[in-house]
């Protein structure tokens, strides 16, 4: 099997990663889309997403398990941003876990296959993509909530998905720690920042009581 149509199939190879960048992506894309428009026109459209699903849940267990089974949720996709970074995204992660929920939000602030969808005759890549990368982590990770929020397809300004599992008992123990010393800086660093803010409500409280 060709290159060019390994992420297609699911079947990805290490070789693949790490000589991964945006043109060679940007293929693998191309190809993913073709695939999936000769597979709807033979079989249907939820065959063909079957069909292109098959050793998905597997590639996705590989690749995203590396970077979230020791780390909470955001930690993992912050490690793993650079990697797709080199594929033409641009995202952030927010960390939203609480109540024993371990939850983070990947905000994607460039869609790179937005465009070149209409190409093969779709209205938006989300079927193809979003929807199958959420799909494939449910399957590969039992326990695994992942829902998409907002679509740029759709015409918001950001694509965002909610990721959320149960909190592992290591993890939060570790990630309660760095909780706790990560918002005692923040709250520092922000108590210092508001500084020359309280010298002015400072300044201002005094001139009225003078003129008063």
């Amino acid at each position: 099997m060709k290159t060019e149509t390994e992420l297609v199939t699911g079947n990805l190879r290490m070789e693949d990663i790490i000589n991964i960048d945006e043109s060679k992506a940007m293929k693998l894309f191309r190809n993913r889309f073709k695939r999936y428009r000769n597979l709807v026109e033979e079989l249907g459209d939820e065959a063909a997403f079957e069909k292109m699903m098959e050793k998905y849940p597997e590639q996705q267990k590989a690749l995203m398990g590396t970077f979230i089974e020791n780390n909470t949720l955001a930690q993992g996709f912050k490690k793993a941003a650079p990697l797709l970074g080199l594929m033409g995204f641009v995202m952030e992660i927010v960390d939203v876990s609480q109540n024993e929920i371990d939850a983070a939000l990947e905000i994607q602030r460039v869609c790179p296959v937005l465009a070149i969808a209409k190409e093969y005759g779709f209205d938006n890549p989300c079927r193809v993509f979003c929807e199958m990368e959420q799909e494939a982590t449910r399957r590969a990770f039992p326990g695994m909530k992942a829902a998409i929020l907002s679509k740029q397809a759709e015409g918001s300004c950001v694509c965002v998905f909610k990721y959320e599992r149960p909190t592992k008992k290591v993890i939060a123990s570790s990630t309660h720690m760095q909780s706790f010393y990560s918002k005692l800086i923040n709250r520092m660093i922000e108590l210092f920042g508001l500084v020359p803010s309280l010298i002015k409500i400072g300044i201002k409280m005094l001139r009225m009581r003078f003129r008063n």
